[in-house]
């Protein structure tokens, strides 16, 4: 599953509009979050680790309550360790009822990061996750660690057996339940792809599939011998956008 509407797709530069000199955040619309989590560096911190919107937390918790209502039973969750993620994991968590889950930071479902520059983003530890309310599993052992994540630069190829091997491993370590993977767009199209033994190259045919994946977006893939095939289970979920008020015209 795609993570819910990030704030810095909403915004635009958000971080500017947000933050007074001494690093303390601000609301200045009602979709954004209220609260953030304190970090170091905080401008370039969350420039490429934006939160959620509060309508990105609503979609999670809907598709979590339709998960419920569908009777898909989640048993494991793993998520990307972007903020927008591990919330979109907590609120869908809370959506379904299944608050006991630990999530199960792994760095190796971050997205492609050639789409965001040399470098990184600064994620927020389990540990710190943890004190800001986050049920993280603090035992577990990623697939793919950050240290090796951010070692080199990435090809596509590489990019996407990256992706195959951390759906392989989830899913091997576990004997019964069913395992949700939260992560990013380019993230349902690949493993999608690369479970069902589509090789796809990132092309500008494959980049518009994975760029129409909306927030949220998720694909249901059960195992049929040695096949896997792809389903949807219930509605997904659309909304139209909604423009800024600009209300000194009305006068």
């Amino acid at each position: 599953m795609r993570h819910g509407e990030r704030a810095d797709h909403a915004f635009g530069d958000w971080t500017t509009q947000c933050f007074d000199k001494n690093g303390n955040y601000f609301q200045t619309d009602l979709n954004m979050p209220e609260i953030v989590p304190k970090r170091s560096g905080v401008h370039n911190a969350y420039l490429k680790d934006s939160p959620l919107t509060k309508i990105g937390i609503f979609q999670a918790q809907l598709t979590g309550e339709a998960f419920k209502k569908a009777q898909i039973n989640i048993s494991h969750v793993y998520s990307s360790p972007s903020l927008r993620c591990i919330q979109t994991s907590h609120a869908f968590l809370e959506g379904c009822g299944k608050n006991d889950i630990k999530i199960k930071v792994e760095p190796g479902l971050y997205e492609w990061w050639a789409f965001f520059g040399d470098s990184l983003a600064e994620w927020l530890t389990p540990k710190e996750l943890t004190t800001w309310g986050y049920n993280i599993d603090l035992e577990y052992q990623p697939i793919i660690s950050v240290d090796t994540l951010g070692s080199k630069k990435e090809t596509c190829a590489e990019y996407c057996s990256r992706n195959l091997v951390v759906s392989t491993q989830a899913m091997k370590a576990h004997s019964h339940g069913n395992v949700l993977l939260v992560a990013h767009g380019s993230t349902v199209a690949v493993c999608s792809w690369e479970l069902r033994g589509k090789k796809i190259k990132l092309t500008q045919d494959a980049i518009d599939v994975i760029v129409a994946i909306p927030y949220c977006g998720f694909i249901e893939l059960s195992q049929c011998g040695d096949k896997w095939k792809n389903e949807r289970p219930f509605l997904q979920l659309s909304h139209t956008s909604n423009a800024v008020f600009d209300y000194s015209r009305l006068f």
